[in-house]
């Protein structure tokens, strides 16, 4: 049982409660709208800052895309540039074996024409007068002391190389001398190999085979090989196109040599020979 002062109490305290709460509550409400308003203030700043750096992240992603793109265009296109080229070099290197090939026969060829020459070296300009055929052919039969036919040597012809004159102090011209014969040609070297030296009015007269400039310069490597060879009394020859042939005092054996830089050896006659760079060293 409550009595009617009781309730009237009651309700007082509960309106004052509520009144209470409700003030509180529009009094906390103030700062939070406040922070909301802030916030969004904020936010809206950022937002107008980061959109246009947005944009140019998005203009950077376009073009970072356009630029692999173009890699891959361009990796491509290496890669076929690539391929190509290693074709190219495949058929280069065939092309360069035939034109060694090719270089190799004409370069025989050529030697194949020389087969009748010969180069005579040291007779002195203008020996020969007008007529270098009619004097070679009784001069080169005196000079070797070998009898040919008729005391003649078949000559088809003859000229001094190189064109040019000598200048004074200079060595007297080659003189080329093709003869119609092999066996003529074998005969004169044969002579020249007999005899111990060649002179002609106190001129030292030298006479060799004629070989292209390629075959020459191959021999002449060999030069300070056989000179060396010459002062130990050691017999040697050159074999064509350009092979040093080496006999062996011991055994009668022979050595061959295609390169004057290969170092060999000869042990059984305690003979070293070391050949560098057309070297001989002992």
């Amino acid at each position: 049982k409550i009595s009617p002062s009781r309730l009237n109490i009651i309700s007082e305290s509960a309106e004052l409660k509520y009144r209470s709460y409700k003030a509180c509550q529009r009094n906390n409400l103030i700062p939070v709208t406040n922070f909301v308003a802030e916030n969004y203030r904020i936010s809206k700043a950022l937002e107008n800052k980061i959109d246009p750096v947005l944009e140019k992240l998005s203009a950077v992603a376009t073009h970072v895309e356009q630029v692999e793109n173009r890699v891959t265009e361009a990796e491509t296109r290496i890669s076929a540039v690539e391929d190509t080229v290693s074709r190219d070099n495949a058929d280069l290197n065939e092309v360069k074996k035939k034109l060694d090939a090719a270089l190799e026969k004409i370069d025989d060829l050529e030697n194949r024409s020389r087969r009748c020459n010969i180069r005579i070296i040291g007779l002195p300009e203008g020996e020969e007068g007008t007529n270098p055929v009619s004097f070679l052919r009784t001069w080169l039969p005196n000079l070797l002391n070998t009898d040919f036919k008729n005391h003649q040597v078949k000559i088809e012809r003859a000229h001094r190389v190189p064109s040019r004159l000598p200048t004074s102090g200079e060595r007297p011209r080659a003189l080329m001398v093709k003869l119609p014969n092999f066996q003529d040609k074998a005969r004169v070297l044969q002579a020249v190999r007999t005899a111990s030296q060649l002179v002609y009015k106190r001129h030292n007269i030298s006479i060799f085979e004629d070989f292209s400039a390629a075959i020459v310069r191959k021999r002449q490597a060999f030069g300070n090989v056989k000179k060396r060879l010459c002062e130990r009394g050691i017999r040697f020859a050159m074999i064509y196109p350009a092979t040093l042939r080496i006999g062996l005092q011991h055994n009668g054996g022979e050595k061959f040599f295609k390169h004057s830089g290969k170092a060999f050896k000869i042990s059984p006659s305690r003979l070293n020979i070391i050949s560098e760079s057309a070297e001989l060293k002992y």
